[in-house]
């Protein structure tokens, strides 16, 4: 039986009413940086920065959860300060505050406490992002690290544990060592055509000293 993955990254452009993006395979926000320490098409090693995230539980469901989050980067927060969900920024007006760009995609954890994640761009320390005002949303980071990835198109749930398989296939003839749960990535929107889709299993591995 092909293993599970642990944890999802949920897109969060196909939660939205926004038509930015095409039906073939359009991205709704930049991605964290990174950079590649191996690449075999369709699997690469990444190794990525610190992220600021800000986050909330999904004890209530992904849908309560997900709106605390939406009305944190529409304004509530200290300052209210709008935080656009796509590229380029398109939201927002000028004059109703700064507007402020954040990556795809978002983190929707499995195990453990259930928590729904927004990553914010480089450009924000925990200690200068806008401060939530709602008490169930919360700032954070996820530490720097190195992830074995493999990309896949068409379903992101329903090809996740056979794309995982194949991920730890591979990281057993590079000899990488796994450090932490899988995680599955979307990076369109529902509308996509399926073909066109950007999903991808990421699972943490050992750097190398």
């Amino acid at each position: 039986m092909p293993p599970r993955a642990a944890r999802t990254i949920v897109a969060f452009a196909g939660l939205l009413t926004v038509a930015a993006c095409s039906v073939f395979g359009g991205q709704a926000a930049p991605e964290p940086k990174y950079t590649v320490v191996i690449a075999e098409d369709p699997f690469e090693v990444r190794d990525y920065g610190e992220m600021v995230v800000v986050k909330t539980t999904i004890a209530d469901g992904s849908n309560p959860a997900f709106r605390r989050l939406f009305d944190y980067i529409s304004g509530q927060n200290e300052g209210s300060r709008k935080i656009a969900m796509t590229a380029p920024v398109l939201t927002g007006d000028a004059a109703e505050g700064t507007k402020i760009a954040m990556t795809a995609p978002v983190l929707q954890s499995r195990e453990g406490p259930r928590e729904m994640i927004f990553i914010l761009t480089d450009a924000f320390t925990a200690e200068t992002a806008p401060v939530p005002t709602n008490p169930k949303v919360s700032l954070g980071a996820i530490p720097a690290r190195r992830v074995a990835v493999v990309r896949y198109s068409g379903s992101m749930n329903g090809k996740a544990a056979f794309a995982e398989a194949r991920l730890r296939e591979w990281m057993g003839i590079k000899g990488l060592q796994p450090r932490g749960p899988a995680e599955v990535a979307g990076y369109n929107p529902p509308w996509t055509v399926p073909a066109y889709r950007r999903n991808e299993v990421m699972i943490p591995v050992a750097t190398e000293k």
